[in-house]
C-alpha cells in the first residue's frame, strides 16, 4: 500500500506543474495568476488569430509527420539488422545508433548547423526533417529492438520452411508481432519532432519557424496566455497519441497470447 502512496505523490509532483498549465490557458486576465480570476477562451481565440502561430504550428506537424516516418523506416530496418544479422563490428554499430541520445543535443545542433550549411540544407524543412530524424531513429531503434528480441524466432523459421521468403517472413509473421513497437517508436519520434527546440534553433529561419521556435521567440519579448493555450493544445495532442499507444499495445498484446 505504501509502495503505490509513493508512486502516487511522484506521479502527482511530476504531472501537476504540467496540469496547470491548462486552467491558465482559459484565464480572463491578460497576465498568469492563479487560480485565474475567470475564464475565457480570449486566447485560444488570439492563438487562431495570430497567422505565425499557425503558420508554427502546420510546420510543426508536417516536420514531425516526416519524421516519424522516415526515422520509422530507417529505425525498424536497423533492429531488425541488429537482431537478426551477426557482422564483424556490431557493437560499434549499435553503439553508434544510440549515440544521438548519449551526446548533448547543443552539440548535435552545432555539428548539424556546420555540415548542413554546407548543403544549403538550413533554413528549409528537409533539413529539420534529417536532423529531427536524427535525434528520432535511436528511440525507433530502441523501442523495436526490445521487442524483436521477444519474438520466437522459429515462427519465422516455420514461415520459411512453408516456402515464404525471408521478407515475406518477416512482413506476414514478425511485423504484426513488433506493430505495437513500430507504432509506439513512430509515436515517440513524432512527439520528438514536435517539441525539439535546441536543434531546430541552429537550423530553422524565417521561414521553416516551428512552433516551440515560435513559442521561445514570445516569450523573449512578451508574455501572456496565449503561450499556455499553445501549450495545452500540445499537452492534449501528446495524451492522445499516448492513449492511441496504449490502445495498439493492447491489441498486440492480444494477438501474442491467441498465437
Amino acid at each position: 500500500m505504501w509502495l503505490k502512496m509513493v508512486v502516487a505523490i511522484i506521479l502527482v509532483v511530476l504531472v501537476a506543474p504540467i496540469l496547470v498549465v491548462i486552467p491558465l490557458s482559459f484565464t480572463s486576465a491578460s497576465f498568469f495568476d492563479f487560480p485565474p480570476p475567470g475564464y475565457s477562451i480570449t486566447w485560444y481565440v488570439s492563438f487562431l488569430e495570430n497567422q505565425d502561430w499557425i503558420d508554427g504550428l502546420f510546420r510543426s506537424l508536417n516536420v514531425a509527420m516526416w519524421t516519424a516516418v522516415v526515422s520509422t523506416l530507417l529505425g525498424t530496418m536497423a533492429s531488425v539488422t541488429a537482431t537478426r544479422l551477426h557482422f564483424w563490428g556490431k557493437r560499434v554499430f549499435m553503439s553508434l545508433m544510440v549515440a544521438p541520445m548519449i551526446i548533448p543535443v547543443i552539440i548535435v545542433g552545432i555539428a548539424l548547423y556546420h555540415s548542413f550549411s554546407k548543403m544549403h540544407l538550413n533554413n528549409s524543412l528537409l533539413g529539420l526533417v534529417l536532423a529531427h530524424s536524427i535525434l528520432a531513429i535511436p528511440i525507433v531503434f530502441v523501442t523495436v529492438t526490445a521487442s524483436l528480441k521477444g519474438v520466437d524466432r522459429n515462427l519465422e523459421m516455420a514461415a520459411m520452411s512453408l516456402g515464404s521468403t525471408p521478407l515475406g517472413a518477416f512482413f506476414k509473421v514478425t511485423l504484426p508481432l513488433i506493430k505495437a513497437a513500430v507504432l509506439s517508436g513512430c509515436l515517440f519520434a513524432f512527439i520528438t519532432s514536435l517539441d525539439e527546440v535546441v536543434v531546430t534553433l541552429f537550423l530553422a529561419g524565417a521561414t521553416s519557424k516551428t512552433l516551440p521556435i515560435v513559442m521561445w521567440e514570445n516569450l523573449r519579448t512578451q508574455v501572456d496566455p496565449t503561450i499556455a493555450a499553445v501549450a495545452t493544445i500540445i499537452i492534449v495532442g501528446t495524451i492522445a497519441l499516448f492513449l492511441l499507444q496504449a490502445w495498439a499495445t493492447s491489441r498486440a498484446s492480444r494477438l501474442k497470447e491467441n498465437l
